[in-house]
């Protein structure tokens, strides 16, 4: 299981290079956006959003998909809203 940016562009290496950054893009700002906070077994909360996007990696999807998984949070778990 990913649990770093560095992992995850480990394991993009099928996606265009375009690709790869928008993804990593995503990632980043995940990471930013979620920093400081924990899941309940006191991990980064960022791990949830990379393993999710590592296991539609692995199922040979999308790179929008992969992004989604990455972002899937951010509206509900930080202070990002909609209006931006």
């Amino acid at each position: 299981m990913i649990a770093t940016i560095s992992d995850l562009t480990q394991v993009i290496s099928g996606y265009t290079a375009d690709e790869q950054a928008q993804i990593l893009r995503a990632a980043e700002h995940s990471d930013r956006l979620h920093r400081g906070q924990l899941r309940e077994s006191g991990e980064p909360y960022f791990i949830h959003p990379l393993q999710v996007a590592e296991i539609l990696i692995s199922m040979r999807l999308d790179a929008t998909t992969v992004i989604a998984a990455l972002l899937h949070d951010v509206l509900e778990d930080t202070k990002l809203n909609r209006s931006r």
